[in-house]
């Protein structure tokens, strides 16, 4: 009796367990995988392992015992549970054995279906590093759906003849598949996720964190991009991660900035939640479409550097543009190796290199960078900014996205200026309900007041910086906050390169 999903963006598969009864749900970690069950149980209800091979599950019942337990009649509904799967075995029994050797879920699923085993009614999610399946089973009989996008499954089937077949025979598994269809969509971030899953307020909390004669017994998010788990068994407690092999932190590294002090895996995930970064995004792409129909008669394609590229975030949204050739430079090795995991990573080219040195004179048509001069020291930001011209032809551009905080002319001033952008940030997060995004923002709070990794500008400093090694500001726009003067806030800047 439960939700799950998977949703293609952020690579993640979930899983909300609902029981007619009190269980202990535990998280079983061991060097082969990562599973959720509960204690007790000889099968996992969800898990992944160190190939990326993941799974999820919900069973499917008929009617006539969905309606004895959603009365509360669990004596009448176990007797109806045992006639109705008399001789049946549940396929999670085979699904959890394979699990710790799955490399991928052709194979996985060819064992389950070839062991000869008439199974109780179930649906089934099976993800791997190349695709997704929504595999129905019941008796002897299944279907197999390749998943092309985000999907949703909860208690009935949709190709095969068993269980319920229309919303009187099951109202609750109906409206949690039409509900969570709705929000799917909507999803951005994975704080997102887990929003949708354990809401704290709003009328959803009875459809996917249910309560009454089913309720909820936990709440699964598996990342198949970082081998991690997210879990939590309460509606009123965060999501705890768990990880197969993330490196510690403080591990030895080549070239190091932004994993010092930032998780990387959950930035990724949650970063496109900060206020008005989707609005930034936007006013990128516009401005780099403007300046392509400018230029299109001239030329056609774009040869691009991203500065800074990070985690890829802003890289995935340029390959969009199909006329740009884009590099994608970064200095930490962490970074570049989730940039080059991801699997659009063919289309750009991913540079380990340092920003302030790097120069292919006059090689750029366009620079896009977002949120990256916040990671260039004070002492360093003139000598950066005139590489940058240095890269750019003559009539390029540079197109921005960046934080920027209130003027400040000493330091004392410049620390109640990032309190003043960061609390901001983090009171609009958590009215918004992203606790994870708020402390990632007070971690970035910290780097700035401790200067270790973010040197936020403020607008006159920024712009004297850029001016100073040849550029001519074209554009600026502020996408946030529109109603406050007094905190700085989210801009998109364009430079030429004169």
């Amino acid at each position: 009796m439960c939700t799950v999903g998977y949703h293609k963006e952020l690579n993640v598969i979930f899983k909300n367990r609902d029981k007619c009864f009190s269980t202990d749900e535990v998280v079983v970690l061991n060097p082969e995988f990562l599973a959720v069950k509960t204690e007790g149980a000889d099968y996992f209800s969800a898990g992944i392992n160190k190939h990326s091979c993941a799974f999820a599950s919900t069973a499917v019942n008929t009617p006539e015992w969905t309606a004895k337990a959603s009365e509360g009649k669990m004596d009448e509904a176990s007797v109806q549970f045992k006639k109705e799967n008399e001789g049946l075995v549940s396929p999670m029994i085979y699904v959890s054995e394979y699990l710790p050797e799955a490399t991928g879920i052709d194979k996985w699923l060819e064992r389950v279906l070839n062991s000869g085993k008439h199974f109780m009614g179930y649906n089934l999610l099976l993800c791997d590093k190349e695709k997704t399946v929504h595999v129905e089973l019941y008796k002897n009989e299944h279907h197999v759906t390749e998943i092309s996008g985000c999907v949703v499954i909860s208690n009935h089937f949709r190709n095969l003849d068993h269980g319920p077949k229309k919303y009187e025979d099951y109202p609750s598994s109906f409206e949690r598949y039409t509900a969570i269809e709705n929000c799917i969509g909507n999803i951005i971030t994975l704080e997102d996720v887990f929003n949708t899953l354990k809401p704290l307020h709003g009328n959803n909390e009875n459809i996917f964190w249910r309560t009454g004669n089913f309720f909820t017994v936990s709440s699964s998010v598996i990342d198949l991009d970082t081998y991690a788990l997210y879990y939590t068994s309460s509606p009123t407690e965060e999501y705890s991660r768990v990880s197969g092999h993330i490196p510690p932190k403080g591990a030895e590294k080549t070239f190091i900035e932004m994993s010092r002090y930032i998780d990387l895996p959950t930035y990724h995930k949650i970063e496109r939640g900060h206020p008005f970064y989707e609005e930034m995004l936007t006013e990128i792409h516009y401005q780099i479409e403007e300046y392509h129909n400018e230029s299109a008669g001239e030329e056609k394609r774009f040869k691009t550097l991203e500065i800074g590229a990070g985690t890829g975030l802003c890289s995935l949204e340029l390959v969009k543009h199909e006329f740009l050739d884009l590099d994608c430079l970064e200095l930490d090795n962490e970074c570049c190796s989730i940039l080059s995991e991801h699997p659009e990573s063919s289309s750009f080219n991913v540079i380990n290199g340092d920003a302030i040195t790097y120069c292919k004179p006059h090689e750029y048509d366009l620079l896009v960078s977002t949120f990256a001069h916040d990671h260039i020291h004070y002492d360093k930001r003139f000598a950066f900014a005139r590489n940058l011209f240095s890269n750019m032809k003559k009539g390029g551009r540079y197109v921005i996205g960046m934080e920027v905080l209130p003027y400040f002319s000493t330091e004392n001033d410049r620390k109640k200026a990032l309190f003043r952008y960061h609390n901001y940030i983090i009171e609009m997060s958590l009215q918004d309900d992203r606790v994870q995004l708020s402390e990632l923002e007070n971690n970035a709070l910290k780097s700035g007041l401790d200067m270790v990794g973010d040197f936020k500008r403020h607008e006159t400093m920024f712009e004297e910086e850029l001016e100073s090694a040849g550029f001519k500001m074209l554009v600026k726009k502020k996408m946030g906050p529109v109603d406050r003067t007094d905190i700085g806030g989210v801009f998109v800047y364009v430079f030429e390169a004169c």
